[in-house]
């Protein structure tokens, strides 16, 4: 079998400012249906942060195939200034059986910012620290879909969460339909 790995890396948006919106955008909800179809099929799992025209994003999986993935994210147009934060083996993958979440968590990202001094989401501007703490979010988020049961017993809060991302999930999935179905028009 070959090395597992965890790729986490940040990017600049090219797509058009979302400034002051809470709303994901339709191509956000594209490239997240579109990762979820591709890496299904070479078993990859991860994890995306999408705000203040930032990507922040966490692949998991076979070496080579992390790797071959990230040479083709490099030359997608909707983003540049691609940075590797972290690349490091993993005994086991983190994010279960997601082939890619979208984790809007800004509250939760809000005072991660605010405890280390910052009020706009700037990866670039993030030290070691602050990219674990932003991981832990993202995993946070999969833990609580991979134990559900444990999660209604300890934490009925995280399970309100749990939904929100179920149904902000959903919702991804009507933008896409919605924008599909303009095309064919």
């Amino acid at each position: 079998m070959s090395k597992l790995v965890q790729l986490v890396y940040i990017s600049r948006s090219n797509l058009p400012s979302t400034a002051g919106t809470e709303f994901i955008k339709p191509e956000v909800a594209q490239i997240l249906s579109k990762s979820r179809r591709n890496n299904r099929t070479k078993q990859i799992v991860g994890a995306l942060y999408f705000g203040n025209d930032f990507f922040f994003q966490c692949i998991e999986g076979e070496e080579k195939k992390i790797l071959d993935l990230y040479e083709v994210i490099k030359t997608d147009p909707r983003h540049t200034d691609l940075r590797i934060v972290s690349l490091k083996p993993i005994s086991q993958r983190s994010f279960g059986e997601w082939e890619m979440k979208y984790v809007p968590a800004e509250k939760d990202i809000q005072k991660l910012l605010g405890s280390f001094g910052m009020k706009s989401f700037d990866p670039y501007r993030f030290d070691e620290s602050m990219n674990n703490k932003m991981l832990q979010l993202l995993l946070a988020g999969s833990n609580l879909n991979n134990e559900v049961e444990q999660a209604i017993l300890a934490a009925p809060k995280q399970i309100n969460s749990c939904k929100f991302w179920k149904l902000t999930t959903f919702a991804l999935l009507i933008l896409l339909v919605l924008d599909l179905s303009k095309k064919f028009m």
